[in-house]
């Protein structure tokens, strides 16, 4: 099989295996993004509560508590994004999957009741950390083990922009939601939404997808697991902590601070939060399947290095320029248009850097996944806390600092991923045993086997 054609050959049921995915993710997504916009409405006094014929809430949540809640998700996410990536990488990836789908979908049905309480609330952000932090790492392993390297690189693309389709939804849709109905409804609807979604899929993974699996392991060593796992190789390897970088950057503003930003920077009302935070992640989950179409058509004419390089670097200094015309405008509609241009080039860097992990080292895609998700939880978990500290006073010249801030991490991640990413498998990720000597030879993505009974759990 050919990386040209390789596209045309995946099956009906590699097919929906990708549709469950998405669909996963995009449930997920949406229910953690709707927290954002339910807390802009949790920060105003009980008095001044504009809805009618409902519940309201008894509690007015401060700046810095709003921040600590919105960070309080990555304190679970840290540990269990390098559990779900090992987990992934052992056992059946599509289990590990659906249990985060599922747990994390009645974790945030709780959240109805819990953020009643400041403490409860971030109880609850960290319990969903915890379950929603398995998910993006299991979703690797599972490309990993169903397709090829060269499949998983071009279908990671579109089912990774679940995640800014998902946060559109969420942020969106909750705008209306607490304006019509309680500030407690998303997290009844879609919490209820992710439990359906994890029971419909559980039918398909356990009845359609055993039966591939089996056929797979049978007629394709290469998606065997291994039980060693290159730790050294892979901690001092440049070209993945470019890769990480390149997942990371976009955590130095998190989509959930959209709506802080346009609330608080120019006043917007919640409706109107909604729809301006919410297009700007539309436009971003729209266009990441279409640059990654661009850059299949592209790796057909150059090297996968230069497509991946290329990409990336214009991607992120488009993403850099947007942002700093956008830091320095007080018009509520220019800063929309800029920050949408942005998430629109942003998406370009996603389609390069979703598609990078299969690239470099397809074997242990789960597991860098799992690593780089740590990474970007700390960052996620540290940045909501500097921007409340930096937008003490909630003016527009605060969060120009926070844009500027972005706009400089980007221009660093371009240089960095110009100067030392790759688009080539890595030696280490490619070495196999050779008979009963312990030596070891490189191997191709294709016809490289594994004896994954007497290998050591870890090496070096």
């Amino acid at each position: 099989m050919t990386e040209v054609n390789s596209m045309e050959t995946i099956t009906t049921s590699s097919k929906l295996l990708c549709v469950l995915l998405f669909t996963g993710i995009l449930l997920q997504y949406a229910g953690r993004s709707s927290i954002s916009v339910v807390l802009v409405e949790l920060q105003k006094p009980p008095g001044n509560n504009t809805l009618t014929n409902v519940s309201k809430s008894q509690v007015q949540y401060s700046q810095f508590q709003a921040g600590v809640i919105l960070s309080s998700v990555y304190i679970g996410m840290l540990p269990s994004s390098l559990i779900g990536g090992y987990l992934a990488y052992r056992f059946s990836a599509i289990r590990v999957f659906l249990a985060s789908i599922g747990i994390s979908s009645i974790v945030h049905g709780g959240g109805a009741v819990m953020f009643d309480d400041f403490e409860t609330a971030v109880t609850q952000r960290i319990l969903a950390g915890m379950a929603e932090g398995l998910s993006e790492p299991a979703t690797f392993g599972v490309l990993n083990q169903y397709l090829s390297p060269e499949q998983s690189a071009r279908v990671s693309p579109f089912i990774f922009a679940a995640i800014f389709l998902g946060q559109f939804l969420g942020i969106f849709a909750t705008g209306f939601i607490t304006q019509r109905l309680v500030w407690q409804a998303p997290f009844y609807i879609f919490g209820g939404l992710g439990i359906t979604c994890a029971a419909v899929s559980v039918v398909f993974a356990v009845a359609g997808m055993a039966k591939k699996r089996d056929a797979l392991d049978r007629n394709k060593g290469d998606i065997k697991k291994m039980k060693s796992i290159p730790v050294f190789r892979i901690f001092t390897s440049t070209a993945v902590w470019a890769s990480i970088l390149l997942q990371a950057a976009p955590y130095f503003w998190d989509p959930s601070i959209l709506p802080l930003y346009f609330s608080q920077s120019f006043g917007t009302k919640t409706e109107l939060v909604g729809v301006l935070a919410g297009i700007p992640i539309l436009i971003f989950g729209v266009l990441e399947p279409l640059f990654a179409l661009v850059e299949n058509t592209l790796c057909k004419h150059v090297s996968t290095t230069a497509a991946r390089k290329s990409m990336a670097v214009i991607a992120c200094l488009c993403v850099s320029g947007c942002l700093f015309m956008a830091a320095f405008t007080s018009n509520p509609v220019v800063a929309a248009c800029f920050i949408a241009t942005a998430y629109g080039s942003h998406a370009a860097r996603a389609a390069v850097g979703d598609a990078n992990i299969f690239d470099i080292a397809p074997r242990y895609a789960s597991v860098i996944s799992g690593i780089c998700r740590a990474i970007c939880r700390v960052v996620g978990l540290t940045f909501p806390l500097l921007v409340t500290a930096i937008t003490k006073n909630k003016s527009s010249q605060e969060w120009s600092r926070v844009v500027l801030i972005k706009a400089c991490v980007l221009a660093a991640t371009a240089l960095f991923f110009g100067a030392f990413g790759s688009g080539e498998e890595q030696p280490w990720a490619v070495e196999v045993p050779q008979g009963q000597s312990g030596g070891t030879q490189p191997g191709s993505r294709k016809d490289h086997k594994v004896d994954d009974e007497n290998r050591p759990l870890f090496k070096k």
